[in-house]
Order: C-alpha cells, then sequence, then structure tokens
C-alpha cells in the first residue's frame, strides 16, 4: 500500500526529490571511500597499527555508516511526508524477525556491555508486513534504548500476538524523561534538551520514521517514561 499524505504542490516535491537524491548521492560517495579506506587499513596493518590508532579505524567505520544511516532516514522521512512510501507486504514468521532484527542491534550492545532481556510469546504465527520496514523501526527503537541508557544496563524486549497483531515493549533502564514533551519527541528533528546538553550524537529523525512506519501497518506507538526511572514503548 502506499502513504498518501500530499505536502505542497508535485512540482515543489519533485524539485525537493531531486535535491535530496543529489546530497545523496555526494554523501554517500566520499563515505564509501572512507570506510574502504578504514577496512583496508586495518586488514593491511597488521601488528604496526597501535591500540589508539585502531581506535580511530573503528571510529572513522563507526561514522561512515551512522552517515549512510542518517541519508537514508532522510530518504525516507521524505517519502513518507510526500505521500509515496511503499509498503509491501508478505507473510512473515514472527519469531524469525524479532530474533534477526536482535542479531542485527546485538554487536551495540555488546560494546556498551548491555544485556538485552528477550521475552517472546509468538509461538510459530506468521503476520502480513513489509519485514524490512518493520525490522528498520525496532532497529530505531532498540538504538534509542541503547544510547539513552547507561552502560552495563538492561533492555527489557517483549513481543506477543494478540489477534493477529504484533505487539512489541522496549523498556529501558535510562535517564526517561518528561511526558509533557511526548508529542514532540515523535517530529522530525525533535531532540531532548537533556540529550543535547550531555553530548549524546542524534538527527531527530529515528522516531519520526518510526511512527510513519509502524502507522503505515495500520499500528501505533506510545511512549511511557518519568525521569530517572527509564522509558518503555
Amino acid at each position: 500500500m502506499t502513504i498518501n499524505t500530499p505536502h505542497g504542490d508535485a512540482a515543489e516535491g519533485g524539485e525537493r526529490e531531486r535535491y535530496l537524491s543529489v546530497v545523496a548521492h555526494e554523501i554517500r560517495t566520499p563515505r564509501t571511500t572512507i570506510v574502504a579506506l578504514a577496512d583496508l587499513m586495518e586488514r593491511k596493518s597488521g601488528d604496526d597499527v597501535s591500540p589508539k590508532q585502531m581506535e580511530y579505524l573503528r571510529m572513522m567505520r563507526l561514522n561512515g555508516h551512522r552517515l549512510l544511516a542518517l541519508v537514508d532516514d532522510l530518504l525516507d522521512l521524505h517519502k513518507v511526508q510526500t505521500g509515496v512510501l511503499k509498503i509491501q507486504t508478505s507473510e512473515h514468521e514472527a519469531t524469525a524477525l524479532i530474533l534477526d532484527t536482535v542479531d542485527t542491534i546485538r554487536p551495540t550492545f555488546e560494546e556498551r556491555k548491555q544485556f538485552l532481556d528477550l521475552e517472546l510469546d509468538l509461538l510459530e504465527s506468521t503476520i502480513l508486513v513489509d519485514r524490512g520496514r518493520v525490522m528498520q523501526a525496532l532497529l530505531n527503537i532498540l538504538t534509542n534504548a541503547s544510547k539513552y541508557s547507561p552502560r552495563e544496563s538492561s533492555v527489557h524486549v517483549r513481543a506477543s500476538l494478540v489477534n493477529d497483531d504484533l505487539y512489541v515493549t522496549v523498556r529501558d533502564e535510562g535517564d526517561g524523561f518528561d511526558l509533557d514533551t511526548r508529542d514532540q519527541i515523535f517530529e522530525p528533528y525533535y531532540r531532548l534538551e537533556t540529550h543535547v546538553d550531555m553530548g549524546i550524537v542524534g538527527s531527530g529523525l529515528g522516531l519520526a520514521l518510526t511512527k510513519s512506519l509502524i502507522e503505515a501497518h495500520g499500528g501505533a506507538i506510545d511512549v511511557l517514561s518519568k525521569p530517572d526511572m527509564g522509558t518503555g514503548w
């Protein structure tokens, strides 16, 4: 299906899309070179690379991948805002979808020595979804849960099926926030002042895109949080 949410006239939307495509290409090309060179240097240098230099190479790769994710989020959000984001649904095993998502994000948790507590009540059920888009939405939530939680903390994930609908909850042990900002956090580019002050890197695109992807499936997302009590999605 297609999300029909027109904004502005077609000419303006087309010009904006062309501009974003050019920008995306100009960013992807040097990003690919940077990551490739970092990989090559790590493979070829062997014992000649100091631990500090290895850390620099790791940061180069990490920020290269982050830059690509930012470009993809920006393009996807533009598709949502112009009503051309397409959801291609087919049947998928619910358990496999959740486990594959967790396996994708697991290195992030391991790097921060965080425990990912997973509990599934899905049996062998199948769901009709766009697998890539659902994984994208879940990965955004899990990434936030890791990013805004202390090292060596736990993130709790629960998934179940109710009347053929997939229900997923994610609860972290981060600082939490005042629910007065509940509606704002799903707006593009919005970031909590506390997170900005703490120097936590972010674009403010992830939650806006996640909400759109979930709603495109006929679903909904909500948040419960309280200062110093963590956040649940």
